[in-house]
């Protein structure tokens, strides 16, 4: 989990249908109609737009979409809690069907951390032989509070998770003892840290921590403005 800028333009059939799909929306749940949350071509285009907005992962664990589960459409304040928000631009996330399943419509009271609009790196260590989050040892009291339900809310321990993390533990490892001992520009170092450092890269969480262990604070910060960028 990392910051994810709301860099992709609020689709204009959004705005032009906000108020029209949030009001079907409250009549299905009063009981006056019946279907799904949203309609098909809704879903349809608000996935596209959110799908790029997270360079097709989910923003909450960092999963491909298409290993962790299809992209679903995550409302950061549950559309059963406030109706109002269901088609709000800012309260929609792209999430993979684990996460978004395990948050469900919980009342989180802004726990969660938001990754649009706050940074979420700073609050995580990452065990380098589980792969587990734990809340980085330098949080106060109340960002520990944040840090762990954050991974509770969202089933950030998953086994699955754990391993792909030390997967990527280990292979930022070896990319680092390559490039230490590589002589000028050698393909196969340039190589990978151009597959390392793109932004569809999953588990950048993992890759910016290594390089911070390893005192890469260049290369981690050419990794975060790449993925950040317009």
């Amino acid at each position: 989990m990392v910051r994810t800028p709301r860099n992709v333009a609020e689709p204009g059939i959004l705005r032009t249908n906000r108020a029209r799909w949030t009001l079907r929306y409250k009549r299905i749940v009063a009981g006056a109609a019946g279907g799904d949350w949203a309609t098909l071509n809704a879903k349809k285009v608000l996935k596209t737009v959110l799908y790029k907005l997270s360079h097709g992962k989910c923003v909450f664990c960092e999963s491909p979409l298409g290993v962790s589960g299809n992209l679903e459409i995550e409302h950061y304040t549950a559309k059963t809690l406030d109706p109002d928000v269901a088609f709000e631009w800012m309260n929609l996330l792209p999430s993979c069907r684990l996460c978004n399943g395990s948050k469900g419509n919980l009342n989180h009271g802004g726990l969660l951390l938001k990754p649009d609009v706050e940074d979420p790196e700073p609050f995580f260590w990452i065990h380098p032989d589980t792969g587990r989050l734990e809340p980085h040892p330098r949080l106060d009291a109340a960002q520990e509070h944040r840090a762990l339900r954050t991974i509770e809310i969202c089933g950030l321990q998953r086994p699955e998770l754990c391993t792909k993390r030390v997967e990527m533990f280990s292979r930022v490892g070896r990319w680092l003892e390559l490039l230490a001992s590589a002589v000028g520009k050698s393909n196969p170092v340039t190589q990978e840290w151009e597959a390392l450092s793109d932004p569809r890269t999953e588990y950048k969480l993992v890759i910016r921590h290594v390089l911070r262990l390893h005192g890469q604070d260049a290369l981690w910060v050419r990794d975060r403005e790449r993925f950040e960028a317009p």
